[in-house]
């Protein structure tokens, strides 16, 4: 069974997939050790890359995907993070709707996949 997380990240994969959008899914679910040659090899690869965790996106998986990459010469062409902002929350609800409501479920995944394909190559958000 697929964590939610990891089921949201793969539905949006099919959905972008049905739309022409091919997408490559890497789950990281730990960060060490970080399989350095997968990440870059993707990063070349690709036009782009998203990351998306349930976790903040300070210090997190996101950050060290970019490092993993820069540090060994690569640039993605695209790139964004996806997780929780630097706030506390007050919010309480199940995990699906917590995914909704913090923008990482399958469908803010796609809406933040199709935004990076707008933009210019090289241009770093942080959302």
């Amino acid at each position: 069974m697929l964590w939610r997380i990891l089921g949201a990240v793969v539905t949006a994969a099919e959905t972008l997939a049905r739309e022409g959008v091919e997408c490559r899914v890497l789950s990281v679910h730990t960060v060490k050790p970080i399989d350095r040659e997968t990440i870059c090899r993707a990063a070349a690869e690709t036009g782009g890359i998203i990351t998306v965790e349930e976790n903040t996106i300070e210090g997190g998986l996101g950050g060290l995907v970019a490092e993993t990459c820069l540090e060994n010469g690569f640039v993605p062409r695209r790139f964004a993070r996806m997780g929780l902002k630097d706030t506390f929350s007050s919010v309480v609800g199940s995990q699906e709707y917590l995914l909704s409501r913090y923008e990482l479920d399958a469908t803010s995944i796609v809406a933040r996949a199709k935004a990076l394909l707008c933009k210019s190559e090289f241009e770093i958000t942080k959302k």
